[in-house]
């Protein structure tokens, strides 16, 4: 089965948020790739903790096999004019996508310059990938569905990448995606995390043998290796049709990411 990986990250050096408990270099991603017969992937950058020079250049030397999403930290850039300048000149630059982090990035997703993003993105055709899993120590947040839900509402045009589907919240994520086309509801890491827990395994196969048309998956490489992921994928979806998971782990992403 053709799988697109939705989450994996590479660095310039190989270190993963500076340690090296984690191999984050290019060919051990490409050699993690060819193990899982992984036809692509978003290559996705994280503002702060990779580069996206090193997003770009693994996508130029290997065409059609990686989109690339940058990474952006709105809250560095001093107005909503400067928020659009940048996203211009990523898009200029070649990238198809932005990912927020507001945890790692310590703001509030509901921040006047992160919503900016989430608008100039929609303008300019760019599609943003949201990290979902928003809680932090000293930053409070509002329920992550119902920050969904009004990011959705405020910005139809905009298509997002839900990431990590919110964990625990799933089920909540679920019906605020069935509502609104631009969105996706992704299981990376999520997938990975909280296997074990029997009530989150029996929430994960409802959404794909439900809504496997709104549904993606991914390794969150190198958290997790794609073999891994698509092993614990097959666990989580026994008795469902084929033509259900071909969607969840190539279609879905295939037809927002068409080859060019």
């Amino acid at each position: 089965m053709r799988f697109f990986d939705s989450l994996t990250h590479v660095t310039h050096d190989g270190r993963w948020f500076g340690e090296t408990h984690c191999d984050a270099r290019l060919d051990t991603l490409l050699s993690d790739m060819e193990a899982a017969q992984v036809q692509r992937a978003l290559l996705v950058g994280i503002a702060g903790y990779t580069d996206n020079a090193s997003i770009l250049a693994a996508t130029l030397s290997h065409p059609g096999r990686f989109v690339p999403i940058a990474g952006l930290d709105p809250s560095l850039l001093a107005t909503t004019r400067r928020v659009e300048a940048v996203l211009k000149s990523l898009k200029a630059q070649g990238f198809v996508g932005i990912k927020l982090h507001p945890r790692l990035n310590g703001y509030d997703p509901l921040s006047e310059r992160c919503q900016a993003a989430i608008d100039v993105a929609g303008d300019l055709g760019l599609t943003v990938l949201l990290d979902t899993l928003f809680r932090r120590r000293g930053l409070a947040t509002r329920h992550a569905p119902d920050v969904i839900d009004q990011l959705a509402a405020s910005f139809p045009h905009t298509r997002m990448l839900l990431l990590h589907g919110t964990g625990p919240s799933m089920m909540e994520l679920y019906e605020i995606v069935r509502a609104y086309d631009q969105l996706r509801l992704d299981l990376s890491f999520t997938l990975m995390r909280y296997r074990g827990n029997e009530r989150l395994d029996a929430d994960m196969h409802f959404l794909f043998k439900s809504t496997d048309q709104l549904v993606t998956i991914g390794s969150d490489w190198p958290e997790y290796s794609p073999a891994a992921t698509l092993k614990r994928f097959a666990e989580l979806t026994i008795g469902i049709e084929p033509e259900r998971l071909e969607n969840i782990v190539w279609g879905n992403l295939n037809r927002w990411f068409p080859q060019p």
